[in-house]
């Protein structure tokens, strides 16, 4: 059973109790009194016994001639509409406990009308006495709070019809975007600092001529009593990171004068890459993400990709490359050599505490994601959570 639940259904029934036996207090003593009195030039019938025959008589028309009738209908109208669409939407998400919380709030709603009916016409009489006034008062606040906290315990529920609302309306969110004043022709500050820092470093012998004469004459002339020294290849980035692409792109016009950039161009950001991805491969993510944030993990998305960590420490890193999903994981890919998941190892030094790589592209693949998410899970010591997951949005409707 769900505590979010059931603790705030709790708290709103007793309120909701506690308005009963506060209302019946004030019938069967003085503090309301019974009688007849003129009304609209009727002859009018008031008090906790009258009110309780005219909550029914409010349905035949004519037989209670008063304008709370006509409020305590759409209220109870709304009661009946609104537990109705809750019970169907647990159903529908098999969240049974969320029922009581909806039954209990039209109970609320429905017995509002009562006391509309009870306070209103003897305020207009003027036999309202001060002390049932206060009391009355009182009531109809411990029923909107028993309201408000049975809310919060259908909070779920609420959250999923206003999903199916915008879904319905077309208006469905993609993730934000970068905003405008940061970009400059179609690129971010960030990418056009690191365009130029790359161009410098190519073009740095272009630059300073003297010194690369310098360094080939010291290398033609190496001491003779030393073996000469074979350089480490240096480990290039992989082609989801931060690096430019070689790709053949004209000359841009806007450019600065003096930095002519040709036949390189920036490669587009994970949000950029995330919004122009097929629907199945970007909705892989969005589950994806929301199935390691459903752990508690922060996640935090950068140029190159979504970052997840877990008391500062990052544990997954998710990016985007061509029609597939990169997920790397604090693993050690050598415990799934025998196992159907096939992971890779991470060489970048980059990945070294994320070694563990799996690409995600099919169904079974994103599963095999969430399998490896539980392990690393376990490995931290986060337990899986009381709420249900996350509800999955890859298959369109």
């Amino acid at each position: 059973m769900n505590k979010k639940v059931l603790r705030p259904t709790l708290i709103g029934f007793l309120l909701l109790l506690v308005s009963l036996v506060l209302t019946g207090i004030c019938g069967v003593t003085d503090i309301i009194d019974g009688g007849t009195g003129e009304l609209y030039g009727r002859q009018f019938t008031y008090g906790f016994a009258a009110s309780l025959s005219n909550y029914w008589k409010m349905w035949r028309p004519g037989t209670f001639a008063h304008e709370t009738a006509y409020i305590g209908i759409v209220l109870i109208f709304v009661a009946i509409f609104l537990c109705l669409a809750l019970i169907i939407l647990a159903i529908k998400n098999k969240k049974y406990v969320c029922i009581l919380p909806a039954l209990v709030m039209g109970a609320s709603i429905a017995y509002l009308p009562f006391i509309l009916i009870l306070a209103v016409p003897m305020a207009q009489l003027g036999v309202l006495r001060g002390w049932a006034l206060v009391l009355l008062s009182g009531i109809t606040g411990l029923v909107l709070f028993s309201i408000f906290f049975l809310v919060l315990a259908c909070k779920d529920l609420f959250q999923e019809s206003l999903a199916l609302l915008n879904k319905a309306a077309g208006t469905e969110e993609e993730p934000a975007q970068q905003p405008a004043q940061q970009q400059v022709a179609g690129l971010s500050e960030e990418e056009v600092k690191a365009i130029v820092e790359k161009y410098m470093e190519e073009h740095v012998d272009e630059l300073h001529p003297r010194k690369a004469v310098v360094a080939e004459e010291v290398k033609e002339e190496p001491a003779p009593a030393e073996e000469p020294v074979e350089e480490e290849p240096v480990e290039e980035p992989e082609e989801d990171e931060e690096e430019v692409e070689e790709e053949a792109v004209p000359a841009d016009d806007n450019a600065p004068v003096g930095l002519a950039i040709r036949g390189k161009r920036r490669r587009a950001s994970f949000e950029t890459r995330l919004k122009n991805s097929e629907f199945d491969l970007r909705h892989k993510y969005y589950d994806l993400r929301d199935y390691i944030k459903w752990y508690g993990l922060r996640n935090r998305i950068s140029i190159p990709g979504d970052t997840f960590s877990y008391k500062r420490q990052r544990y997954v890193f998710v990016t985007i490359v061509g029609k597939h999903i990169r997920v790397y994981l604090n693993l050690d890919p050598n415990n799934y050599a025998d196992s159907t998941i096939p992971v890779e190892k991470a060489e970048a030094k980059k990945y070294e505490d994320l070694p563990c790589l799996l690409r995600v592209k099919s169904d079974l693949s994103y599963r095999r994601a969430k399998k490896l998410v539980d392990d690393l899970m376990q490995k931290i010591g986060i337990e899986k959570p009381d709420e249900d997951e996350p509800k999955e949005t890859q298959k369109e409707d």
